[in-house]
């Protein structure tokens, strides 16, 4: 990996571990920025690198740092409450980044593979929040009980959020193809 590519991975990685401290406790799963720099660096860093820069964090927060929501740290985290989304943000770069790669860049094309990566944060997101409350915690969940804890508090901020992330990544995306920092292979 070139030097370059390591410094905006780690720095991706470091802006995840801030904004995971930006944080509003309102039951097991808690309000943060995480969802928009998720998306921005998916956009920014691509298909290869963004899912990158969420796995220097999490191993960060596996091997003790507080880099988790709220500064949790180790590895019962990805099994809790959380640990589903945490999971669905590697999915989520991924798509984001495949798209920002093979696609035009536009804040159309953009939104719409953020809203996908969205979907994947929520789903697998529910998912693993349902499966720790049924095999970690022991308590029955229903799945309308998890989208009430898991998912309708949180729609609203996440879409301002990845609203947010559209116009910055569009715009940093592109400034970067312009500056020949960044090559876009496309499809269509």
């Amino acid at each position: 990996m070139q030097t370059k590519n390591m410094a905006l991975t780690s720095l991706f990685a470091a802006i995840l571990a801030v904004s995971a401290q930006v944080s509003i406790p309102i039951g097991p799963v808690p309000i943060t920025l995480q969802v928009m720099f998720v998306l921005l660096a998916g956009i920014v860093l691509g298909s290869r690198l963004g899912p990158a820069s969420v796995a220097v964090w999490v191993l960060l927060g596996v091997f003790g740092l507080p880099v988790f929501a709220q500064g949790k740290a180790g590895a019962a985290v990805l099994i809790g409450p959380t640990g589903g989304y945490i999971l669905g943000y590697f999915i989520c770069t991924y798509i984001v980044g495949y798209v920002a790669e093979h696609f035009e860049v536009s804040y159309k094309n953009t939104t719409l593979a953020m809203l996908a990566g969205l979907a994947v944060i929520y789903g697998v997101g529910l998912a693993g929040f349902m499966l720790s409350f049924q095999y970690v915690l022991h308590k029955a969940m229903t799945v309308d009980r998890a989208l009430q804890l898991a998912v309708w508090p949180f729609l609203p901020m996440d879409i301002v959020k990845a609203a947010a992330a559209v116009y910055t990544g569009v715009k940093v995306r592109r400034a970067l193809i312009k500056a020949r920092l960044m090559t876009v292979k496309r499809l269509v």
